[in-house]
């Protein structure tokens, strides 16, 4: 649009008047040439300019006709997987997110003149179809003409994407999409879940069935433990105090609390002590120990570590001592293991690992119990009944279930299924997910540290039901170790509720470079979204009246005029987010690309 050349398209459509008023005259000069026998030649000039005056004003009356028409917006639309891999054949090197647009300053005007008209006078009974979807469908219809395939390249989903919407708004048809092209490329996928979506379950089931490649998808869920997949959430680990940590993390308490302190150096003397022993850390073995077999695990690792320092000539020095103390029960023998420990091992060769766990021995046991009260009912949500070889697997041939961990999930480039049903059981499940993702933080830093990084898709849906620690350094330094995280939400509140901290919550928004908001209802999380969109400068006409009057008031005079006037605006209302229809979107994506999109929702065959 030119910057003085201004014309609205949701004014009545003069042009097709105009039209219809020369086709008017072409029939009745053709008439009155046939009943007045006129000369031919005057006819036919005279025809020729009303044609022409009519031809010239055909193209302007057809672009408010279109204009007009397109707010009707657009019909649902479905894609297979075929088609949906076709997407990444022509595009290898690119991600399809649906079809879009790109939102301009044009769109912005259009819709600044149609929030200040009545929508039904310009689309009239059309606008009464569809009426059974939800939301303002001109919104997308205003640039529908303009519509493409919107790719995004592959290689930006490193720097993360944020996606916004309100329950029902189309969040899982759009992780449907990215998830099975992930899957069609061979990278791994991690999904988790807490509400436990049956729909991206069988999405990464079918599409590696679709790909000849049912192997890859493992399933995990609480609620279906003889079809989930056997998954060691403490197995992947840098250093030892990383388990106390995913751990001891869980515990709700305040910054700095002692109680939280002690947990974490409890659970850390025993790991430490399970490793000198050659013992793979499970919660079910934490548990244990913790409730009361501390003396059980001091007795074999002070053995353990006697063999590393004398051979298996310890074995008889401990023998001996017990018998001469005359030790039956495991606290006795614990004790006097103890003694020789400082009396012949650390004298040697100290280990401050295993000395840990001899002052765990030495504490009162109710003052013990009460430091570790905190804890007790964590390890227990994540063992008790089918939990306990759920998430402590240990080899045993009679359980025909699948063993899984994230680092074989990702060196395999496998795709996991994780759902937490968190709606049955929120504490469980928040528990589960936020410890998923403190070993995938910790597989990440082992990926960086030592490996060739490939891509890994992690998809978290409703992320404030498991949001911690973990998932922000994950936002914040995932990107070296090839990590690509999508994170859902309903509101950026949901953030700020889970961390108890404002700034925590900002550091997630901060790390999401890509932003896909769906329809949004709420105004904060609104407001959040249109901080990321520039300003812009709408036209449009004042139009002005007036009159006066001589002194004597005789004379009197009047005027009337028009002005095309500007003022800033925002480039799209961010009131209209809480407008879109079902499966519509807005994309702030990195670098200030801003696209309208809809999501098409993918289907699967089904068996005949």
């Amino acid at each position: 649009m030119s910057e003085w050349n201004y014309t609205s398209y949701w004014r009545p459509n003069f042009e097709a008047a105009e039209i219809a008023g020369w086709g008017a005259a072409m029939m009745a000069s053709t008439a009155v040439h046939v009943a007045a026998d006129m000369p031919t030649m005057p006819y036919l000039i005279t025809l020729g300019v009303q044609a022409g005056f009519a031809l010239a004003a055909l193209p302007r009356a057809l672009r408010v006709h279109r204009a007009k028409a397109s707010l009707e917006g657009a019909k649902q639309t479905f894609t297979n997987l075929n088609a949906l891999l076709k997407h990444y054949e022509l595009e290898p090197d690119s991600f399809y997110y649906g079809e879009a647009f790109s939102w301009q300053q044009k769109h912005g005007q259009f819709a600044f003149e149609l929030l200040s008209k009545d929508i039904s006078t310009i689309i009239g009974k059309k606008g009464k179809r569809n009426a059974e979807v939800k939301g303002t469908k001109w919104i997308h219809g205003i640039g529908m003409a303009e519509e493409e395939p919107c790719y995004r390249p592959a290689d930006q989903r490193s720097i993360h994407t944020l996606i916004c919407g309100t329950t029902g708004a189309g969040k899982t048809r759009l992780f449907d999409l990215l998830i099975a092209q992930c899957i069609a490329r061979g990278e791994a996928v991690i999904v988790i879940d807490p509400k436990g979506d049956q729909g991206l379950a069988e999405t990464c089931r079918k599409t590696c069935e679709h790909i000849g490649k049912p192997h890859r998808f493992a399933y995990f869920h609480p609620a279906h433990p003889e079809k989930s997949v056997r998954l060691s959430l403490t197995k992947n680990y840098g250093r030892a105090t990383e388990i106390a940590s995913r751990v001891a993390v869980l515990m709700k308490s305040e910054a700095g609390d002692p109680f939280q302190a002690f947990a974490q150096m409890a659970l850390n003397n025993v790991i430490q002590a399970m490793l000198i022993c050659d013992i793979l850390p499970t919660l079910v073995g934490l548990r244990r120990t913790l409730e009361g077999d501390i003396p059980g695990l001091t007795i074999n690792v002070v053995k353990a570590y006697g063999r590393q320092v004398f051979g298996s000539d310890f074995d008889g020095m401990c023998d001996s001592a017990i018998a001469v103390a005359k030790a039956k029960d495991a606290e006795s023998k614990a004790k006097v293991l103890r003694k020789l420990y400082y009396s012949n091992v650390a004298v040697v060769q100290p280990n401050t690992d295993l000395e840990g766990l001899l002052t765990m021995l030495e504490h009162e046991r109710s003052h013990f119990s009460k430091m570790i009260a905190g804890l007790l009912p964590i390890l227990v949500q994540l063992t008790a009944g089918e939990m306990g070889p759920l998430l402590s697997p240990t080899l045993d041939v009679e359980d025909p279930r699948r063993m899984a961990d994230l680092n074989s999930v990702i060196s395999g480039e496998q795709v996991l299924y994780l759902g937490l049903d968190s709606l049955s059981d929120p504490m469980v499940g928040s528990t589960i997910g936020s410890l998923a993702l403190a070993d995938l933080a910790s597989t990440a830093g082992e990926i960086y540290n030592h490996k060739v990084p490939k891509p890994v898709n992690v998809f978290v849906d409703e992320a404030a039901e498991v949001l911690n620690d973990q998932m922000i350094q994950l936002l914040n330094k995932g990107r070296g170790a090839g990590i690509n995280l999508y994170v859902a939400t309903q509101t950026i509140a949901d953030f700020k509720a889970r961390m108890g901290d404002e700034s925590k919550a900002l550091q997630v928004l901060a790390n999401a470079n890509h932003i896909i908001a769906l329809r949004v209802l709420d105004t904060d999380t609104q407001e959040f979204i249109g901080n990321k969109i520039p300003m812009t400068r709408y036209k449009y006409v004042m139009r002005t009246q007036g009159n006066s009057s001589s002194e004597g008031g005789i004379v009197h005079g009047g005027n009337i005029g028009e002005r095309l006037m500007e003022e800033e605006g925002e480039k799209f209302p961010i009131a209209l987010l809480g407008e879109l229809p079902d499966l519509e979107f807005l994309a702030v994506f990195a670098g200030g690309d801003l696209r309208k999109g809809r999501l098409p929702i993918l289907q699967f065959k089904t068996a005949a």
